[in-house]
């Protein structure tokens, strides 16, 4: 269900195609305050995952959350692998829905490859961004010369093959390993369950290109002070990825998380809500 909590002239009357672009992004705002907090949801993911951070943040500020194309269950027929295959696409999007709203000067969280979209949004329109927070963002992760991203091609390739062999039950072995804890953990149920929600030739093309994406080269680009939130345990994500995000982010900050599992804002939330408190204020 879409909640648009704005004025008629917020820019409710962009019209793309037929459609209005917020329509097709389940644009919802809610909250109250003076400052905007966008919040985008990583891979198999959408946006009921930042409930938490919405539940102890809509006192102080608006919250903008939407869904990207093919990034979660709720968004896939607007998704195609051709339009998609970089993230540039989805930060076309993004910057496309924030000046649907005449939002400027927002806050952005970005959970996972979001981040990265986040912070390719910004290079593009930074007088929308006041500042990033990556929630388990990696510009890279892949193993490539000296960069240690985590995967290898052949652990790419296994993953992919897994998933072709018995998607159902990948999507339990993944969601595991991807929130660090056992089958019958609700979090893990949660995370499966997305997936399988999924169309499975759309989430692995989608999975693809997260795992092939490689934006190193273009993070002296971003000049909107940002901020680094990664789990000190994170089979995604590499302790060196995150490490690599702040000495390539000019002003950036770094903290390490006492949460594990690369979905902290739902296996750990109060830990992230206190992080964001502290960073935010």
């Amino acid at each position: 269900m879409v909640v648009w909590m704005v004025s008629a002239n917020r820019g409710l009357d962009m019209i793309e195609n037929g459609s209005s672009i917020l329509e097709r992004h389940r644009v919802s705002v809610v909250g109250s305050g003076t400052e905007t907090l966008v919040l985008i949801p990583g891979f198999g993911t959408d946006q009921s995952a930042w409930r938490h951070v919405v539940e102890a943040m809509r006192d102080r500020y608006r919250i903008v959350m939407f869904d990207l194309a093919g990034i979660g269950p709720s968004n896939q027929m607007h998704y195609d692998h051709v339009s998609y295959g970089t993230l540039d696409a989805y930060a076309r999007d993004v910057v496309a829905i924030l000046e649907a709203l005449w939002i400027e000067k927002c806050i952005c969280i970005g959970h996972s490859v979001a981040g990265m979209v986040a912070a390719l949004a910004s290079i593009r329109t930074p007088h929308l961004f006041a500042k990033l927070v990556l929630l388990g963002g990696s510009a890279c992760y892949r193993n490539v010369g000296d960069y240690r991203g985590g995967f290898d091609t052949a652990d790419i390739d296994a993953l992919i093959d897994n998933a072709t062999q018995d998607y159902m039950r990948w999507t339990v072995q993944f969601g595991q390993i991807v929130v660090a804890r056992p089958a019958e953990d609700p979090t893990v149920r949660e995370f499966a369950a997305t997936l399988r929600a999924m169309r499975p030739d759309m989430a692995l093309s989608l999975l693809l290109t997260v795992l092939r994406s490689d934006v190193r080269s273009r993070l002296a680009e971003v000049t909107v002070p940002a901020v680094i939130l990664q789990a000190r345990e994170d089979a995604a994500v590499t302790r060196e990825a995150a490490e690599y995000l702040r000495d390539h982010l000019a002003g950036s900050v770094l903290e390490i998380l006492d949460a594990s599992g690369h979905l902290p804002h739902l296996s750990a939330p109060g830990t992230v809500v206190a992080a964001l408190g502290r960073h935010l204020s």
